[in-house]
Parts: structure tokens; sequence; C-alpha cells
């Protein structure tokens, strides 16, 4: 770049001396065998890295731009050669950042954005070359210059994108100097479509317009966008694991210096000079170099197991220590301590209200052996003729109390449901009269339960008022006529249980 002559100088031959010096480590990688594995597999472990593949590169183009340098008639092909080498081996000496835990990672990121650029490549070139072929043909007619076509298809169209969109293809800067009107002119682009006695554009300006405006609406909006996206799903998928990535590269960057000789380029040479003494001239056999350890003694091994548990256990309790500082765990520790309390205070409820509901109980159980021990010792009274029917006080039935906790009603004798409907109606001897009445068991008084033999008289008791009383006789004919489940003259048939059902002119 300052001082290139024909002839090298001393610099450049100094420069020379110290990429030789990295050619010969690069065939000591390839060619040196101490395990005795054969060239074929240490020339596929060799190529298996790609720095190792990216040293190949640089050096083969090395090679081509040394060699077109030397030949005069070819030095500017070699100086173009040797600069374009330049590059990849600066790109070469990102390896040396692998070492780095901030910026180790970050060149794993770079290597799969890549990739994610060469795909995206794919979709880009589709919308480039469909709007760089519309906008050539509607543009430019018969352009016969490849060169110039490629400028204008694709290169153009790239360009495009970056924000330099061509003057000419709205109409508004064309210019006729800018450009050949034939195309004979090398250095000029062919003009547009004109209008020859103007001297104005001849092709639709609307239509290139809004084909550039759709191009750059999917180009700049949607592409880039999507470029983008892939790009940040690649970076958290490698930022996540920073810290193993960074682990694994430095094994393996200090595993390959451990390999190498210890001098630096370009006294290197003089290891490789004693290597090939020892090799080739006086026949030494290989001895094989003292590698990591790949399997820990037991000793080792436990030491190692419990300088992790070690650690293991001190990340957790940082982890728990910057966990509860959180303002979020505050509060869900205030949240369960919360939700503690109110079951507490809920049990305690809950036991208060089943010591009044067993009391409850209690009572209730004793109130009802009253009711039956006096319902008793009246039907026994009644039966043997004492006292009289008339006055007689009607015992309601037991209801169930509402609520009550099977289990506190424990022990407690379930009566017979028969005993709780028409306990009156059942008894033997009608009030007044011999007349006497079918005997019903319990389980049968329920409708529902089937009862054969069940016969009761026809029997209408005298009464003074006959305006109550319903018609006398044995037929079922005049009872016919009474409505009911409704008020019937000055007798109201309706039951506080509802409708009942009525069967054969009788109420059931």
């Amino acid at each position: 770049m300052v001082d290139f002559q024909p002839r090298p100088s001393g610099c450049e031959c100094l420069i020379y001396l110290w990429l030789f010096s990295l050619v010969c480590e690069e065939l000591r990688q390839l060619f040196y065998d101490p395990d005795e594995g054969g060239l074929m597999k240490m020339a596929l472990l060799y190529f298996s890295d790609f720095w190792n593949k990216l040293d190949i590169c640089a050096i083969l183009l090395f090679v081509a731009g040394l060699t077109c340098r030397l030949i005069p008639s070819l030095l500017y092909r070699g100086r173009i050669i040797l600069s374009l080498d330049f590059i990849m081996f600066c790109l070469r000496l990102m390896h040396i950042f692998t070492i780095s835990k901030t910026l180790g990672p970050k060149i794993i990121i770079v290597k799969r954005m890549m990739k994610d650029v060469f795909f995206f490549l794919f979709l880009l070139a589709v919308w480039v070359v469909s709007f760089g072929v519309a906008k050539q043909a509607i543009l430019i007619h018969n352009e016969r210059r490849v060169e110039w076509i490629f400028r204008g298809v694709v290169y153009h169209s790239y360009l495009t994108i970056f924000g330099q969109i061509p003057a000419y293809i709205d109409g508004v800067n064309f210019n006729l100097d800018q450009c050949s009107p034939n195309g004979t002119d090398p250095y000029k682009p062919k003009c547009p479509e004109v209008d020859a006695t103007r001297r104005e554009p001849a092709f639709p300006e609307w239509l290139t317009v809004v084909l550039l405006c759709l191009y750059l609406l999917f180009t700049n909006i949607l592409l880039l966008n999507l470029l983008i996206a892939m790009f940040n799903y690649t970076f958290q998928q490698v930022q996540e694991c920073t810290d193993q990535i960074w682990k694994f590269q430095r094994h393996d960057l200090i595993e390959e210096y451990q390999g190498r000789p210890p001098a630096p380029p370009p006294f290197i040479l003089l290891n490789h000079l004693h290597l090939f003494i020892k090799r080739v001239i006086l026949k030494i056999p290989t001895k094989r170099h003292k590698q990591l350890k790949n399997k820990l003694e037991k000793n080792e091994e436990a030491a190692l197991l419990s300088w992790e548990i070690y650690l293991k256990e001190n990340y957790l309790q940082d982890q728990q220590i910057q966990q509860k500082q959180r303002p979020q765990q505050k509060i869900q520790d205030i949240n369960d301590k919360v939700d503690t309390m109110v079951d507490l205070l809920e049990m305690a409820h809950l036991k208060q209200s089943g010591s009044m509901e067993q009391r409850l109980a209690s009572l209730e159980e004793q109130m009802a052996q009253t009711t039956r021990a006096l319902h008793w010792i009246v039907k026994a009274l009644r039966d043997n003729g004492f006292g009289s029917e008339e006055g007689v006080p009607t015992l309601a039935p037991q209801k169930a109390s509402v609520g009550r906790d099977p289990e506190l009603d424990g022990g407690l004798k379930v009566e017979d449901p028969g005993d709780a409907y028409h306990v009156d109606a059942r008894h033997l001897l009608y009030p007044s009269c011999p007349a006497q009445r079918f005997p019903v068991p319990n389980e049968k008084v329920p409708w529902e339960t089937e009862f054969l033999i069940y016969n009761p008289p026809f029997y209408t008791a005298d009464r003074k008022n006959k305006g109550l009383v319903d018609p006398v006789g044995d037929a079922l004919e005049p009872l016919s006529r009474i409505s009911y489940n409704a008020v019937d003259g000055r007798l109201d048939r309706r039951s506080f249980h509802g409708v009942y059902a009525v069967q054969d002119g009788l109420p059931l």
C-alpha cells in the first residue's frame, strides 16, 4: 500500500518469512501423527475445524498472490490478490478472541448469523431480480452490454435498498447528458425511452414509481425486519449458554496450543528444523506429546466432585438470597402468610360452629325423645278409655334439622318414614263411633307403595251442619260431583302440600 515495488523490499521479505513459518506449522499439524492413525484420519480431523479451513484458504490465496507478484507482467494482479488475502488473515485473528469470556460467544453468534444471512439472500434475490428485470425492461430498450445489464438489474436494485434511488426512474431529474442514447459510450448507461421531439421520458412514470414503492415496502420493511428477527433469535439462543460456550472454546484453544511448539512465528522455524532433523535425518521414532487428561484418578475425581458440590451450594444460597430480596418474592411471601392465617381462622370457625351444632343436635334429639314419649303416653291413655277424643292435641311430626352434619348425628336412630304421615287417620277406632278403620302399617303408608289387600269401608258420620257434609251413600256417583283441589262452595278442598291425585272419584 505504501512501498510496493517490482522488487520486494526487506520488510516485505520479513513478512513472507513470517507467513512461511505459518505454512510450515499448518503442514506440521496436517502430517504430524503421533498416534499413527493414518494420513486420511489426520486430514479429516484437521479439516473438521473451521479455523483450519480458513488457514488453508488464506495460505493458498497467499501463494497465488505471491506467484503473480513475482511475475512483472502480473504485478498488479498479484497486488489485488494479496490485498484480498490480507482480509482473510485479519478474519483469522478472531480466533484469538475465543479465549475472552465476553468476545468468545460473540464470535459464535457471528458465525451462526452468517448462516442466517445465507438463507436470507435467497429470499432477497427473488425481489431484487424481479424488480431489476421489470425496471430494466420498462426503461431501457435493447441493451446489449452484459455489464450494464448486470448493473441495471442487480447492482442498482441492490443499492436502492440502502436509499440510492436512480434519478431517472421517475422522470424528475431526467438528463440526456448523463446517459448514452445509442449505448455506444462504454462509461455511460443507455438512455431510457425518450420522446425525441420533446426530449422527455416516454416510459410510464407512474408505473415505475408504483413498482419502486412496492419493492421498498417488501425489502426494507418486511424482509429486513425478518432478518433482524432471525438475528435476535440466534442471539438469544447463544446468549443463554454464554458461559458454557466460552468454557468449551477456552478448552479447545488450550488443547490446541498445548500440542504446538512453544516458540512464536517466525522463530517457530527453529522448532520445525529441529523436528525435521530428528524425524527425517536421525530417524528417531515419534514420541507422543503429553496430552491433557481425559480421565481423573479416584482421589482427584473425589476432590473435584467435592469442589463442585461446594460451588453448587454457594451458588444456590446466593440465588435464594437474591430471590428473597426481590419485590415479587416479598409479595409472594406476604400472600402465603395471609393464606395461612385465613386457613387457621376458618379452622377455628369450623371448630366453634361444630361445637354449637353438636349442642343443637343434642337438644333436638332430647326434644324428639320427649315428643315420642308424650305421644306414647297419650295414645296409651286413649286406647285404655281414659280421656275424651275431643280436644286431643295433635303432635306435629318432627322435622329434620336443616344443615345438620351427618357425622354429628351418628348413633341416632332413624325413625320409619311412615311414622310421620297420617297419624290420626290410622287409628283403629273412628272417633265417637263403632266403625273400625282398615289397619295400614308404616311401610305401606306412601301411595307409591303397592298395597293389594287395602279395602277401607265406606262410612259417613252424622253432622249437624248438613251443608258442610259430603253427599251420603254407598255409591260413588254422588261423590263424583265434588270439586277436588279447588274451593267447592263454602269448602276449601285444596291441600297445603300442593295438588293431590284423584282416582275413581276419590282423593288419594
